[in-house]
């Protein structure tokens, strides 16, 4: 019997002013769509005190080339500076 894939987790923390927010999220949808193109997926969560805080989610099989590779994804992540840097960023990897 095959072992299950362990799947791979990226996340990054940002802080945006909120006068840029709507746009910052319009390139979070450019972010999804390029991680989505490239076989993973891609999830976002808006602060619930601080509505200018953001936390991004990408998600992958473990055994398969990172999206993070990509240069359509890695570009549409580096547009996302132009908002706010990322505060933290750091790649997980499932347990069994």
């Amino acid at each position: 019997m095959a072992a299950a894939l362990k799947r791979r987790l990226y996340m990054s923390r940002r802080h945006v002013p909120l006068d840029r927010s709507d746009e910052y999220l319009l390139a979070w949808a450019a972010a999804r769509r390029a991680v989505e193109s490239a076989g993973a997926h891609a999830w976002i969560f808006r602060g619930a005190e601080h509505e200018d805080r953001f936390i991004e989610f990408v998600e992958w099989a473990g055994d398969g080339a990172s999206p993070l590779d990509d240069s359509a994804v890695a570009a549409a992540l580096d547009l996302l500076d132009a908002f706010a840097m990322a505060t933290h960023s750091e790649e997980w990897e499932e347990t069994q």
